[in-house]
């Protein structure tokens, strides 16, 4: 799922990001009672992930602080139900835009099989000896 560790960077981030290098991809769909697709795994390409978020390159148009439900196919087969929100949006000089999600740990989702997956991760890159800042 991840290419390589993060670190704490010069904007405080404080926790690990990871880039992604498979196949795992997501579906974003509009918070709420219906199943309205705000962007389909073919319009995104996850860029990174980290315990309480990732980063994304799409062409939806999908707005800063619009709350989602995600739906994140992984490349094992399994599916991850996330909720959250969009945090930033900034063009990247390609006609798409990068976003930043916020993941909500909710009640009846799978955040706490999310965060379990990243501490998976990160403890298999410590076993491994990879260096990780």
């Amino acid at each position: 799922m991840a290419e390589s560790a993060g670190h704490k960077t010069s904007d405080n981030r404080s926790e690990p990001r990871y880039t992604t290098r498979d196949a795992d991809c997501l579906d974003i769909y509009q918070d709420g009672s219906g199943f309205k697709i705000l962007a389909s795994r073919e319009a995104c390409e996850i860029t990174n992930i980290s315990k309480h978020g990732l980063m994304i390159r799409c062409d939806a148009p999908l707005e800063d602080f619009e709350r989602f439900r995600l739906r994140f196919h992984l490349e094992s087969g399994d599916d991850l139900t996330l909720f959250g929100n969009v945090r930033w949006r900034v063009p990247d000089g390609s006609g798409h835009y990068l976003f930043g999600l916020h993941l909500e740990d909710r009640l009846g989702t799978d955040y706490l099989l999310w965060q379990n997956r990243l501490s998976k991760l990160l403890l298999n890159r410590t076993r491994s000896g990879l260096q990780i800042n």
